[in-house]
This record gives structure tokens, C-alpha cells and sequence, in this order.
């Protein structure tokens, strides 16, 4: 196999050591190491002439337009004075029509020439009838010059030359099929080495699905008197990314658990459940699979708070404890959020938030004279919460 891109110098030294050797090292030989002849075929015979008196070629192209247009000038200009060429595109390689028993009509050999890989040009060679296969390979520059052209110009006249003249050095159907095959399941070669002083390829930002689902564990600062609420808490988001950004619209719900407060004449349990609505915008630090993100978040909603008044500490019976009551609160809510994936399909997420009470929420505890207050939750409270999202 050609693996290297092949020098306009020495094209013509290689003419005789690609008639004289087989297609490719790794095809298989028979026991013994003998090469079989070449069975009967209708390429034995006299081979279809074109108009000029020289065999026919038909040549495939399959790759970008621009490419199938340099080759085939270069194709034309090369020294293929020996054959009359015939050309046509295909849409990509197709090995069951290399394979295919036909005989066309006037064509003394055919050759699939697929570019569609920038950075090699794979050849396919055969005879009316599909008897005998020639395999080339051959690295290109990933810019299809002129080096390139020149170098799948010269392999095609000689492997032509080849098939036409010297039948041992093809391979038969099976060997062709096998090394096909073979080629096909090959790993992708890693990437080649930029060359020096050239500017670092840009990462282009992981995929982010649409919709997304987290749960977490929020802390929030309740009052003074109460110190901390926390509990847990599920998220469902819809997002779009573009580039290194992302902006989504979230819900997101939270369970704080029941804490008591407690002084000489009145005690109260307290819990709370919070309802948010929030827009959030991220962007990605350093593009990839497990990119961290960085970004903020508004958004607004509700709190619902249900305090149940206990007896004080001191068993006093001049205040009888009120029923259970549930209250509502307006909340408005903003944040610093950071993301980062573990994996493709599990990220953590914490946030820094800050919500604000436009109305205080107080409890009073009501006497003859007025009401007094007994706590007060805080007008900013700080928070933070961590968790996973898929």
C-alpha cells in the first residue's frame, strides 16, 4: 500500500516496483507462496478501444466538487496517452458496484477515485468483469495541492499499466473484499501534529441537551431568632446553547424542614416551601466535555410559610397559643451559579443566591396594649445550595 504522498521525482523510479509487486503486502498468498494465474476472463481478450485507438478507462470520482476538478485536470494532462478516459461522479464509494460481475459496454478497465477524506486518497481498481482488483492508498496534505494531485495522477497511470499488463500483481475477489473490509474497520489515525507557530485550534463547547433535571440541598439564613433553613429541593430547566453560552428558564421546588423557636411566653414551628421561577445565562471557562461554567441567575416567586404557635418555655398560661396559620410571601432571588459536567450525561451545579423579601415577614405576638413582635425573618437572606443534574 502507498502511504506517504508520493514525490513528482520519484513517480517514475516506483513504476516498476508497483508492476512487479502485489497490491498490497498484507494480502494473503497461497500456501507454498505461490501466486495463482489469473483465471479466464473477458479481460484476456482484445480490451475495448475509444475512438483514438486506446483502451478505455472509466473513472469515479467521489469527493468535494473542487477536488473532483483538479483531479481530473491533472488526470487529463498526465501522460494517459496510453488510455481513453472516461469520467463520472458518485455521490460516495460503493463497494458493491466495484464488486458488481458486469461487463460494460466499451470500458477496458474501471477506477473508483474517493476524496472524501482530506487527508487520503483511496483507488479501487478492476476489470470489466470484476475479476481482478488493484487497492492504492495514498496520504494527502489535507489541502489537495499540487503535490497531491500530481501524486494520485501518477499512481492511477501506473496502477492502470499494471492491471492492463501483469495480472499477478492484482488480487482476486475474495483478497479485494477482505482488504475492503478490513480498511473499513481501521481506527481513524490521530490527529497530526499542528506545525510549529500555528495558532492552537479552537475547542468548540460540549453539546448541552435541551431539557434538563436536578435535585439539590439549599441552605438559606432565616432570622436572627432561627438562625438557618435547609432542606431539599428538585429543578427542571429548558435551555438553548449557542456557541459558548447557554441561556435556560427554570422551575425549581424546595422542602425546608420544620425548626422550632422558643422563649419564656411563646414558641412557634416553623416551615417553609419555596416555588421559584428563574432565567439563568452560563458560559463556558474552557470549551469541552467537562467544562467548567461559569454565570448568574434571577428570577422570582413565592414562599409559603406555616408557623404553628407553641407554650413558651416557662409553662406560662397567660398566652394561649393561636392556630396553625399558613402565610404567603413575594420573593425575588438572584445568584452566582458555577457548573461542572462530570460526564456526558451527570453535571454538579452549586450557587451563591441572595433573596430579598420586598415585604418583611414578621410574627407578632398580640397583647392588650398592641402587638409585639417575637421574630422577624430577614429582609436579605443569603443562601446556598449544591447539586446534580442530568
Amino acid at each position: 500500500m502507498i502511504t506517504k504522498r508520493a514525490g513528482i521525482g520519484i513517480g517514475l523510479s516506483a513504476a516498476l516496483a508497483l508492476a512487479a509487486a502485489p497490491a498490497l503486502a498484507a494480502a494473503p498468498a497461497l500456501a507454498g507462496g505461490a501466486v495463482p494465474a489469473a483465471p479466464p476472463s473477458a479481460s484476456a481478450g482484445a480490451p475495448p478501444l475509444g475512438e483514438s485507438g486506446a483502451p478505455v478507462v472509466e473513472l469515479v470520482l467521489t469527493g468535494a466538487a473542487g477536488d473532483l476538478a483538479a483531479v481530473r485536470t491533472a488526470l487529463e494532462s498526465h501522460a494517459l496517452s496510453a488510455f481513453t478516459l472516461r469520467f463520472r461522479t458518485a455521490p460516495r464509494f460503493d463497494a458493491t458496484a466495484l464488486f458488481a460481475t458486469r461487463a460494460v459496454p466499451g470500458v477496458a478497465l474501471s477506477c473508483w477515485i474517493d476524496l472524501s477524506d482530506p487527508r487520503r486518497a483511496a483507488l479501487y481498481f478492476t476489470d470489466p468483469v470484476a475479476d481482478r482488483f488493484l487497492v492504492r492508498s495514498i496520504e494527502l496534505s489535507g489541502r489537495f495541492d499540487e503535490l497531491d494531485r500530481e501524486s494520485v495522477a501518477q499512481v492511477v497511470e501506473l496502477s492502470l499499466r499494471s492491471l492492463r499488463e501483469d495480472a499477478r500483481s492484482s488480487l482476486d475477489r475474495e483478497q479485494a473484499r477482505a482488504l475492503i473490509l478490513r480498511e473499513a474497520a481501521a481506527p481513524e489515525p490521530p490527529p497530526a501534529e499542528p506545525p510549529a507557530g500555528a495558532p492552537e485550534p479552537v475547542a468548540a463547547a460540549a453539546p448541552r441537551r435541551a431539557l434538563e433535571l436536578g435535585a439539590f440541598y439549599g441552605v438559606t439564613a432565616h432570622s436572627a431568632e432561627v438562625g438557618l433553613m435547609h432542606g431539599p429541593g428538585v429543578r427542571v430547566a429548558l435551555g438553548a446553547s449557542w456557541g459558548w453560552h447557554r441561556l435556560a428558564v427554570d422551575a425549581r421546588f424546595q422542602y425546608q424542614f420544620e425548626r422550632r423557636y422558643e422563649e419564656p411566653r411563646i414558641g412557634l414551628d416553623l416551615r417553609t416551601m419555596t416555588l421559584r421561577a428563574d432565567a439563568s445565562w452560563l458560559h463556558a471557562v474552557a470549551p469541552g466535555v467537562t467544562s467548567l461554567e461559569l454565570g448568574a441567575r434571577l428570577g422570582a416567586g413565592l414562599d409559603r410559610v406555616d408557623a404553628t404557635p407553641r407554650p413558651g418555655s416557662d409553662g406560662a398560661a397567660a398566652f394561649v397559643p393561636a392556630g396553625a396559620s399558613a402565610s404567603y410571601a413575594l420573593v425575588l432571588a438572584a445568584g452566582i451559579v458555577a457548573r461542572l459536567p462530570l460526564t456526558r450525561e451527570l453535571s454538579l451545579f452549586t450557587e451563591l443566591f441572595v433573596d430579598l423579601d420586598p415585604a418583611r415577614v414578621r410574627y407578632d405576638l398580640a397583647l392588650e396594649q398592641g402587638t409585639e413582635t417575637v421574630l422577624a425573618r430577614y429582609r436579605l437572606r443569603p443562601g446556598l445550595l449544591l447539586g446534580v443534574e442530568l
